[in-house]
């Protein structure tokens, strides 16, 4: 990613940090052994590093750069390794061999120290991982980079990040609710049945439409 020199930070990161927090339970912190080589601050995205205003929920975006041992991504470990990072939003770039992937999350403070995530979206593995910076707030780049790894599901053209994701969130459960139907179509063999099925699927996907 073609990014300006005064962004980047190149500092490692050891596990261990994350070993005592309370966001991870044993079985993150035995995905964090098994699956995690190496943790490193790739970039630090501010309004000093960037000449630009900073954001009004986190004043920064850290890039956690994290070579896996595995190539398979376990979210729930990368939300947990999120809500550590209290001060500023995160964005992953996983890299396995000479493949990357790039990953983030809908992130909002709840009180001091605390934050929550309610959705994550991760692209597919990639030779070329290529981000752009777009906006002149830190605000509205948090928004550019989530329409770019979420593959443009989430657009924020009317200023509300928060609607369009519950949009996502909303659509992402109906998809799957289609998911199921279909399969459970494929195993029906009563006709009137699979005339039900198919008429449940035509109004779901008409409702992920108007989500669209």
């Amino acid at each position: 990613m073609n990014w300006p020199k005064t962004t980047e930070i190149g500092k490692f990161l050891a596990k261990e940090r994350f070993y005592a927090q309370n966001t991870l339970t044993g079985t993150l912190k035995q995905s964090l052994v098994d699956d995690v080589e190496k943790i490193t601050i790739s970039n630090r995205l501010a309004r000093d590093t960037l000449n630009v205003d900073a954001g009004t929920e986190f004043p920064e975006i850290l890039v956690l750069k994290i070579k896996l041992k595995h190539k398979k991504i376990n979210e729930k470990l990368l939300d947990a390794l999120d809500k550590t990072i209290c001060a500023g939003y995160v964005l992953f770039i996983l890299e396995y061999g000479d493949k990357q992937c790039a990953s983030i999350a809908h992130k909002m403070i709840n009180s001091k120290d605390f934050s929550t995530i309610d959705r994550r979206w991760t692209t597919e593995w990639e030779d070329d991982l290529d981000l752009e910076l777009r906006g002149t707030t830190l605000d509205k780049i948090y928004e550019s980079l989530i329409t770019q790894i979420s593959n443009g599901r989430v657009q924020t053209d009317c200023g509300n990040l928060a609607s369009a994701v519950n949009n996502d969130i909303e659509r992402a459960k109906l998809e799957k609710r289609i998911e199921d139907l279909e399969q459970k179509l494929h195993r029906t063999v009563q006709l009137n049945k699979k005339f039900e099925i198919k008429d449940q699927i035509r109004k779901l996907e008409q409702k992920v439409k108007e989500l669209s």
